[in-house]
This record gives structure tokens, sequence and C-alpha cells, in this order.
């Protein structure tokens, strides 16, 4: 009897062995690898981890199960690239757009990857008619993205680097760190949920250059936090924007842009962040919180469209026409330094809730007309 249950126990392992999540390869470095990434995807357990080699992967992925997929150093390279096929991109649905079509499209969770890049390059016959996305977590779905390059999203005029979405009347969260973001059309970073889904976004540590429209953007009923992040945002309408959702924005270097960062939800919160050569620093559309943030080189260094913002403790140097623009709003303005201005408070209310301190500014303050 022992010696049936032993055999019985044998055979039962060599049934589940195949079956249990372990670290599969993709790619020439390894015997046996899958030669694909979406071969790889489609045929491991859930919670495997999928090693890609350094190479050129033409092709679209679609992630359905909780995994890892890394780039592994090999040969003396660490570039995995995920290119767009020749054939174009199967759209996907989305709550946000209808459809778009993503090079790498996330509908689970988690789902974590590392050291990836993701290039758009694209030509007339393969090029999206729809949004056209690097990476996508859809609705639902959940995972980070860590030291991952998306670039060139721009073959027509709504690509995107990375983007997030919910709409599966649950919370999901995405992490998007350490990472490139160069050369989308419209948005590098856009991450948004539909009311009353959450979407909880740490936005961290990650480069973006040359995003046409928006570095960054967050919008719907999004929790946000976007930290240390480095937005060259010349020739954008906005380095770091905040439609909707709460919002916490926190030691950012933004350079250029028309605004550096534009809080557009009330409660937003934009703390300790530099912004250099930018038309308008921060530009405040909705009541939010603005403190202790170092503006300089540009047109004028804070504008107000709305009554009822903080702005505390800011400095601003070296503004070719304005310290901060009220244009005839209220709002609580202590503690700021204007340090070289034409204007140091434009279209000014004739109320302030605190001592701001001028240097260098020709006109300390300009009424309103």
């Amino acid at each position: 009897m022992p010696r049936f249950r032993f055999a019985l126990l044998g055979l039962v392992l060599l049934v589940v062995q195949p079956l249990l999540a372990r670290t599969y390869y993709v790619g020439s470095c390894k015997t046996g690898a899958f030669s694909t990434i979406g071969a790889a995807v489609a045929a491991v357990p859930a919670g495997s981890t999928i090693d890609v080699c350094p190479g050129t992967y033409p092709e679209q992925v679609v992630i359905s199960q909780p995994l890892t997929l890394q780039a592994v150093v090999s040969g003396g390279s660490s570039q995995a690239i995920i290119a767009m096929p020749a054939s174009g991109l199967v759209t996907t649905t989305s709550v946000r757009f209808g459809t778009l079509a993503a090079q790498v499209e996330v509908t689970a969770g988690p789902v974590n990857i590392t050291g990836i890049t993701v290039d758009g390059t694209a030509i007339s016959s393969n090029c999206p008619t729809v949004e056209d996305v690097g990476i996508f977590y859809g609705s639902g779905a959940s995972g980070t993205l860590n030291h991952v390059e998306t670039r060139f999203q721009n073959c027509n005029s709504t690509g995107i680097g990375m983007y997030a979405e919910n709409n599966s009347g649950s919370s999901a969260s995405v992490t998007i760190e350490n990472s490139n973001i160069n050369y989308s059309s419209w948005t590098g970073i856009y991450v948004c949920a539909i009311s009353p889904s959450t979407l909880n976004a740490a936005i961290k540590s990650n480069s973006l250059t040359a995003n046409s429209t928006f570095g960054i953007a967050t919008d719907g009923n999004t929790t946000a936090t976007v930290s240390d992040n480095v937005v060259d945002a010349s020739g954008s309408i906005s380095g770091i924007i905040l439609i909707m959702g709460s919002a916490t924005v926190t030691g950012n270097t933004v350079i250029g842009g028309d605004s550096g960062i534009r809080p557009s939800t009330a409660g937003a919160r934009v703390s300790g962040n530099t912004i250099t050569g930018a038309i308008s620093g921060i530009w405040i559309d909705a009541a939010s919180t603005v403190t202790s943030n170092h503006i300089s080189n540009g047109s004028f260094g804070i504008g107000l469209a709305v009554p009822g913002a903080t702005v505390q403790g800011n400095v601003i140097t070296q503004e070719q026409q304005i310290g901060i623009d009220f244009q005839c709003v209220t709002g609580t303005v202590s503690g700021n330094t204007i340090n070289g201005a034409g204007i140091g408070f434009d279209e000014f209310p004739g109320t302030s809730t605190g001592t701001n301190k001028f240097y260098n500014v020709a006109t300390l303050t300009n009424g309103c007309s």
C-alpha cells in the first residue's frame, strides 16, 4: 500500500509540475525559449516570470493574466524592443476613447513590466487611425512599469506613451516609475478613471521629453501622486496637467511649456516643484493649494483663473512680465518672494491675506482695469 501511495504521488507531481509558475524565456539567448513575447504570455501559467532576451520583436502583445515581463542582459546588451508590426495593430475597447490601438495591452493584474522598450515607429501602412498607445492598462488592470521606455507613438496626432484607465466598478492601482517617455504626439503619461470607479496612480521619477501636448495628465476619478519626474515640455501645452480627480504633485522638474503645471481640479496640492522657462509657471484653473515651488525664467510665474486658491511660500525669479497674475480674482496669497519682474502682482484686486516680498520689481502692483 505505501508503495502504491508513493507511485500515485509521483504521478500527481508529474501532472502538476508543468502548470506551476516559473521563469520562461523569449528570444535567442536561451535554449528552448519562445520565439515571440505574444506566444509566451499566452502559454505560461499565471504568476510566471518571462525573461526577454535582447532583440527586436515586431508584434502586438496582449497580457491577460498576472505575470512579470522583464528584459535580461545577454551578449553585452539589455535592450529588448517591442516594435510596430508590419501588419499594424488590432484595436481594442477603451472606456475613455471608445477604441484605441495599443502595442502592449494589459487586461489583468498584477502585471509588472521592467526594462522593455516599446517603439511606435510606423509608416502610413501600419499607423493606427485611432489613439496610438505604447502601453495600455485597461479597465480593472493593475501593476508596475519600472525602467520601461516608450517612444515615437506619434504616427498620428493622438499618440500616448503610457495610458491607464479604470471603469471596473472597483479600485485599480498602477505605478509608473523610473521610466522614459519620449516623442508622443499627444500625451506622455495619461491616467483616467470613470466615476464611480477609482484609479490609484503613482507616477514617479520618470523622464519625459518632446511629448507634443502634455507630459503627464491625470483625469476623471483618479487619485494620483506625481512626484520627482523630469518633464521637458518645450513645445508642449503643459508639462503636468491635472484635469480632474485628486492629485498631489511634488518634487518635479518641468522645463518649458505654455504652462509648467496646470492644476485644473479642486483640492490639488502642488508643492516643492521646480519650473523653468514656461510661459506660465503654474496656471491655476481650480481652487488648489500651490506652495513652496520655485519658478523662473518664463513670462509670468503664477496665474489665478479662479478664486479660492492658496498660493504660499513660492519663489518666483526672473519672470519677463509678471510675478503673480491675479486676473482680478481673490485667493490666499502670502509668503511668496518675487525677484525680478516687470510687474509683481498684475490685475490685483486689492486684497491679499499675507505679506509677500518683492525685489527688483519695476511695478509692485497693477490694479484691475
